[in-house]
């Protein structure tokens, strides 16, 4: 289940009235067709949009915690068949990186926290563009989807899958040839990646435009905090992988620090190299 239209930057905004429309989609993308189809739920997709309407490709959207929170308490048994909850929540692949200030936009990021704030272990995806970050080619998501299997089949062997904090997983750009480096444990950044501009265009208007910082020292874009996601994923061409809670309570305790111990010791030293 997923949003029917791109939510980018949607956090974890959610509906408060009207009605959600889940509408199975009937009709795959070339080479998609037989993906999950021995699964039980067959492999089914589908989209949620607002309105009591048939979905249409104008239909406005349910954002990305709205879908997760509908699935867990009710959508995926109505449409599926499901009697439990799953065992896991993955959200995403997003187009370009969740690092650094933009974790708090993002919509990947809300609907895994949405999950674990169900009681369901969750792990958000997100796959860096080419070098200008306006691109996003199909070799990044191939190769994060191909780590992405294998590094959850390790946390399952090992049964670190949790819903105490979900997983952040960013992988960057290998579109030119040189593979992801290995799996750095990291925390969010305080940088930022990307900056919202606002450029008045008339009395009462302004214009939204996007920039990619500099990283020049001194400047308030720049990364300063040890560790940092960004600093791994563009810096280091490794996979950042960072857990991130529900608790915003500043210096809030993580309550079991075994079980985060235990996955630092797996991303650090066990995770598939890439």
């Amino acid at each position: 289940m997923a949003p029917w239209q791109s939510q980018s930057g949607r956090g974890t905004a959610v509906t408060n009235g009207g009605v959600l429309t889940a509408q199975r989609r009937t009709a795959l993308p070339a080479g998609y067709e037989s993906d999950c189809a021995t699964a039980p739920a067959k492999g089914a997709v589908i989209g949620v949009c607002l309105g009591e309407s048939p979905c249409t490709k104008d239909s406005p959207s349910a954002t990305p915690a709205d879908t997760v929170k509908l699935a867990l308490r009710g959508g995926l048994k109505a449409k599926a068949g499901w009697t439990d909850a799953p065992d896991l929540v993955l959200t995403g692949i997003n187009s370009g990186p969740n690092v650094s200030a933009q974790v708090n936009d993002s919509g990947t990021v809300g609907a895994a926290i949405a999950a674990i704030d169900e009681g369901v272990p969750a792990i958000a995806f997100s796959s860096s563009g080419d070098e200008s970050q306006t691109f996003f080619p199909r070799a990044n998501y191939r190769a994060n989807a191909e780590f992405g299997a294998r590094f959850v089949a390790g946390l399952d062997a090992r049964s670190l899958l949790t819903s105490q904090f979900a997983l952040k997983v960013d992988y960057p750009d290998v579109s030119g040839g040189t593979p992801a480096g290995r799996p750095a444990w990291t925390g969010v950044g305080h940088g930022k990646v990307v900056w919202h501009a606002y450029e008045p265009t008339g009395e009462d208007s302004f214009a939204i435009g996007l920039g990619v910082c500099e990283e020049k020292p001194g400047d308030p874009c720049t990364e300063t905090a040890r560790d940092a996601d960004s600093t791994a994923l563009f810096r280091d061409g490794r996979i950042s992988v960072t857990p991130v809670t529900r608790d915003r309570t500043y210096g809030a305790h993580e309550p079991n620090t075994k079980t985060l111990r235990k996955l630092r010791q797996y991303v650090e030293h066990d995770a598939p190299a890439h």
